[in-house]
């Protein structure tokens, strides 16, 4: 859309108006006098804007009078800058940035170089970002030294490491001379020798995962509290990995006297996997979703149930654990990453088990496979189940394997917990996890 010269002139206005108006607002709000850093308003502002805009128009006619106005504008910010440090002993750069930035939005108006709407969307920005001084202040000030140390170490974990592995699976004829040596040996298992013993960006990712929890679960107690955060972290992090949120929640389980609240962001967690067990069904096979709706109610309603069940009861620790949290919280890690590894590590193996399995017994022992497979999660199982359900197997096969696998996938997670939890969240989740397995084995009274 092409704009007139004084359409420019007048939006260049407008938004200098804006901003010198939110900086008249802050002066006002926090009693500035008239003599302080900051004190530009309105007037000011819609004139640099004015000056801007009318400079960025002579580009292209005048441009050395556009570099002169250029120079001038930014010695005379200089110069302000200089004054107004001396003088008031403040070297923020606040208000000098927020004056340039005025003035070159306003010239990127008058040269056209960029959309005037992304132009009206920076200012936008701009204004949104001073008005949140106080606000910014006061978060900065509330951040400890060694949140700042455990957010770095998470970024280098998930943003420097996972990014530069191989996302390539290794297997044993990755390795040189192994094919050669079975074809000597006259071993013919070309499925054996292709299995995938580890990728080094999956086994990481979970490492990523794990940790990832941790901090989001860290930033939500800050924000709203320490139940409600782990809670809402924990039905986010089922969609992603429940087996995953479950360790962590695990790990986490040591250190809390709060299990009831923990044990029930578990079961949540596990709640949203039923929920994304049932979307996977439906997108690969409608026939096998409707031949297990009595299941997936089963799961998916006594989770809910179970879930709130152990919520109503975390109420009672929740107001001590906060109060004991914040007197320790210097001592407390944000995430601990050995036990993260150590879980990865295990989920791994597992994995290469159920492979080898799957390879050794086929379909003939596919309840085998599928159970060995649940170990290390559902997502497998449900996309194996769609695809042959109604091909190899009958559907009410497809659903018998999927309420085993359920199953064999909380049993471990249990198993698990019992590993790297406390022993009281483990028989609670166990407990819990036997309350969801009867739901769904009355589930099978309703399947034909």
């Amino acid at each position: 859309m092409q704009f007139t010269y004084l359409t420019k002139i007048i939006i260049a206005i407008l938004l200098g108006t804006a901003v010198g108006f939110e900086r008249e607002s802050y002066i006002s709000q926090n009693n500035k006098t008239l003599s302080g850093r900051g004190n530009l308003g309105v007037r000011s502002y819609a004139l640099i804007s004015l000056l801007g805009v009318l400079s960025g128009l002579l580009y292209k006619t005048h441009v050395f009078l556009f570099l002169f106005i250029g120079l001038v504008f930014i010695l005379l910010l200089f110069g302000y800058y200089i004054f107004t440090s001396l003088f008031h002993k403040d070297a923020g750069l606040t208000t000098e940035m927020a004056i340039l930035l005025n003035f070159l939005f306003s010239v990127f108006i008058g040269l056209g170089l960029f959309p005037i709407q992304l132009i009206i969307a920076l200012t936008i920005v701009l204004i949104l970002i001073m008005s949140l001084k106080s606000e910014i202040k006061v978060f900065i000030a509330n951040i400890k030294h060694y949140e700042v140390d455990a957010f770095i170490a998470y970024a280098l974990i998930a943003l420097v490491i996972l990014p530069f592995l191989p996302n390539k699976a290794i297997s044993l004829s990755s390795f040189p001379g192994i094919v050669s040596l079975f074809k000597s040996l006259n071993w013919h298992m070309n499925s054996f020798i292709n299995i995938e013993i580890v990728n080094p960006f999956n086994l990481w990712k979970i490492v990523v995962i794990i940790t990832g929890i941790d901090v989001a679960g860290y930033i939500f107690e800050k924000a709203i509290g320490q139940k409600s955060s782990w809670l809402l972290t924990s039905i986010a992090g089922g969609f992603i990995s429940s087996t995953s949120t479950t360790q962590s929640l695990a790990i986490r389980s040591k250190k809390s006297k709060n299990i009831n609240g923990l044990v029930a962001a578990a079961i949540f967690a596990n709640f949203s996997s039923f929920i994304q067990h049932f979307l996977l069904i439906a997108a690969i096979n409608t026939t096998l979703l409707i031949a297990g709706i009595p299941y997936l109610f089963s799961i998916i309603m006594s989770g809910l149930v179970v879930g709130l069940l152990f919520y109503v009861k975390s109420k009672k620790l929740v107001g001590r654990e906060i109060n004991e949290t914040k007197k320790e919280m210097r001592a407390i890690k944000i995430f601990s990453l050995k036990p993260a590894i150590q879980f990865a590590l295990v989920f791994t193996i597992i994995k290469i088990f159920s492979k080898v399995s799957l390879v050794f017994f086929g379909q003939g022992g596919f309840l085998i496979t599928s159970a060995i497979a649940s170990f290390t999660g559902l997502d497998v199982v449900t996309l194996n189940v769609g695809e042959i359900a109604g091909k190899l197997i009958s559907y009410k096969t497809g659903v018998l394997t999927l309420i085993f696998a359920n199953a064999i996938n909380l049993l471990a997670k249990t198993f698990y917990s019992f590993i790297q939890g406390s022993r009281l969240f483990a028989f609670k989740f166990f407990l819990a996890s036997i309350a969801i397995i009867i739901a769904s084995l009355i589930s099978l009274v309703f399947i034909h």
